[in-house]
């Protein structure tokens, strides 16, 4: 499902931010979790989290981060690829 062809280059772009995702989910699953009942963290302070663990990661990046954790946890999606990973 997530693997190119053998014959088609991968076109995805933010390689750095596949090699720390689910890092990265790990940290921020539980305080999306609060947040859909209530905004207890806002996305600069989960964009600070990630920084302050993953330097090396843009604010753009770290945005590109967040969304996508969010919108994989109201996807019920979240949970599922952080058990996979364990």
């Amino acid at each position: 499902m997530n693997s190119a062809p053998p014959n088609i280059p991968d076109r995805r772009n933010n390689t750095e931010i596949r090699e720390i995702f689910v890092s990265a989910c790990e940290i921020l699953a539980p305080i999306i979790a609060r947040n859909a009942k209530v905004l207890t963290v806002s996305a600069f302070g989960m964009a600070r989290m990630l920084h302050d663990r993953f330097p090396a990661l843009t604010a753009s990046q770290a945005q590109i981060v967040i969304a996508t954790a969010e919108k994989l946890y109201f996807e019920k999606r979240l949970q599922l690829l952080l058990n996979k990973n364990t």
